[in-house]
């Protein structure tokens, strides 16, 4: 078993370990932009329905004024009624009664469903806040703890820069070099010869090959380009033969000196 190559097994442990560490580290602040940006959301939505309110309300005010209007137009028409001369004018005034009590009813009807629009308004405008409060709170704590996690993990990864530089330090130039080309093309760049395949791709060895790394020679996996690391230890142990059951000394027969 080679010094170096127990090194190059621990500093790929080592960059495994960083590169998901970085990863984490780039995913914290997608998921804070995530969450700001469902709290913007929700934010509209409070504001959309505080609008929704207003607009009714503004509505309303207007069917009143319309209201109003037509009200005056009835007590005109009736006074004008005392002083007309002849039927027709009679029945003038009062068709034009009968179209303004109509609209009366018709701005009425409005007016409630304007009331059943704002009620209902209302309610989502509850909830929308509700939930707004909800998640403002929420986002504040994943605040908290992504400070306190990506604090932790900067000193994680400050620790794992420092051992990689020690663990680099200890393997030779040559190897770092193919570790670095096959590492930064297939995510690793060592791997376990066992069972005379190599574990990194699967790819049998040829058996000069199998018995070169098993002598203790540094040689690349002719099929992923991986350096090659033989352990004995993690061979398959032969299983023990069951034991023969031992033959006992056959009893004499009755009666056979």
């Amino acid at each position: 078993m080679h010094a170096e190559l127990e090194a190059l097994m621990r500093l790929q442990t080592i960059d495994g370990e960083t590169a998901q560490l970085r990863a984490e580290i780039a995913a914290l602040p997608k998921r804070l932009a995530a969450l700001e940006a469902n709290l913007q959301a929700e934010k509209t939505a409070v504001e959309q329905a505080v609008k929704a309110l207003k607009d009714e309300e503004a509505l309303r005010r207007r069917m009143e004024s319309d209201l109003k209007d037509q009200q005056q137009k009835i007590a005109k028409f009736r006074k004008q009624m005392s002083s007309v001369k002849t039927n027709e004018q009679y029945r003038a005034f009062q068709h034009e009664i009968e179209f303004a009590e109509t609209e009366i009813r018709k701005i009425e009807d409005r007016e409630l469903e304007s009331m059943e629009r704002t009620e209902q308004l209302e309610q989502k405008r509850k909830a929308a806040e509700s939930e707004l409060k909800d998640s403002t709170r929420a986002v504040e704590i994943e605040k908290e703890d992504a400070r306190a996690a990506s604090a932790e993990q900067q000193k994680r990864l400050e620790e794992l820069t420092r051992r990689r530089g020690e663990e680099r330090a200890a393997v030779p130039e040559e190897l770092l070099t193919v570790y670095d080309r096959v590492a930064g093309g297939r995510g690793t760049g060592v791997a376990y010869a066992q069972g005379q395949r190599c574990l990194g791709c699967h790819i049998g060895l040829r058996p000069q090959m199998w018995n070169q790394i098993r002598a203790g020679e540094v040689l690349t996996c002719e099929s992923c380009g991986r350096l090659l690391f033989y352990d004995a230890s993690r061979e398959p142990q032969p299983e023990a033969e069951p034991e023969k059951p031992k033959r006992g000394r056959r009893a004499p027969e009755a009666g056979v000196e």
